[in-house]
């Protein structure tokens, strides 16, 4: 029965994610176009068309009209890529999350949040290399809202105690290497998208996101040169990798640092 539940939420928190996901493609468009987060309807970033509801189911939708738009049919700038995204983190976050949901309703909930905002910097950052703060800024917030729950309500300092070691130490590297590289190997929008990581992850996930976000874009970069999409000196959003290693980090870090451990024959 318990095995049931745990599924049924998990279907739950997927088709959640997916009309999240949908939610972000707009949130992102209306930030970077300036207009209304909450007012006036979704419309082609082509031809401008006002889209209908039928225009907006997630995934379906793009499906159904191949991946362009029903009026100009020019292809869609917003695929399905950031709502399957967005479902898959919510599905896979309920699966981990789900034994501990009753005990802990305030953090899970907290954490659906934050995943939130990071894949919405993720979707920006992709689309024009910016961290924009107007994300940012509730990101660094809400983190520290949930250390503070953390050392508060759940009394559990040690971990509150990491979290901002973590915090200023990540960002306090990223900060170095912009300083070094002037701003060409990282941003601004970077050191406070890692001192948001340090607070949510603490010491030693924060070193598992950053070894897996490190190591995917390298590969990533790669792969674009290969392909021709990339030049060697054109610069690649670090974001989207920094989000990935967070989420990873967040639902399967100490499981991670536990395996190492024991490969080295220390755990």
């Amino acid at each position: 029965m318990l095995m049931l539940e745990q599924m049924l939420m998990v279907a739950w928190a997927a088709m959640l994610g997916l009309v999240v996901g949908s939610g972000i493609n707009a949130l992102v468009w209306r930030l970077h176009e300036g207009t209304s987060w909450v007012h006036g309807r979704s419309h082609c970033s082509h031809c401008g068309h006002m889209l209908a509801a039928k225009d907006l189911v997630p995934v379906l939708s793009w499906v159904i009209l191949g991946g362009k738009c029903r009026y100009c049919h020019r292809p869609i700038t917003d695929g399905p890529a950031i709502e399957l995204a967005t479902g898959v983190s919510f599905g896979l976050s309920m699966w981990v999350l789900y034994p501990g949901l009753l005990t802990n309703i305030v953090m899970v909930a907290l954490w659906f949040v934050l995943m939130t905002l990071l894949l919405a910097l993720a979707a920006y950052d992709w689309r024009w290399m910016l961290l924009p703060d107007k994300l940012m800024i509730p990101l660094v917030v809400l983190a520290g809202v949930a250390t503070a729950y953390g050392a508060i309500v759940l009394q559990d300092w040690h971990i509150t105690g990491g979290a901002l070691a973590a915090a200023v130490l990540a960002g306090g590297v990223f900060w170095i290497m912009a300083a070094a590289s002037k701003g060409r190997a990282m941003g601004g929008g970077d050191i406070k998208l890692a001192f948001a990581m340090g607070l949510m992850l603490g010491l030693q996930s924060t070193a598992v996101a950053m070894f897996i976000a490190f190591n995917v874009a390298a590969i990533a970069g790669v792969v674009l040169i290969v392909t021709k999409r990339r030049g060697r000196r054109d610069h690649i959003p670090f974001g989207p990798y920094l989000v990935l290693g967070t989420i990873i980090a967040y639902l399967y870090g100490r499981d991670i640092v536990a395996a190492y451990l024991r490969l080295g024959g220390i755990g």
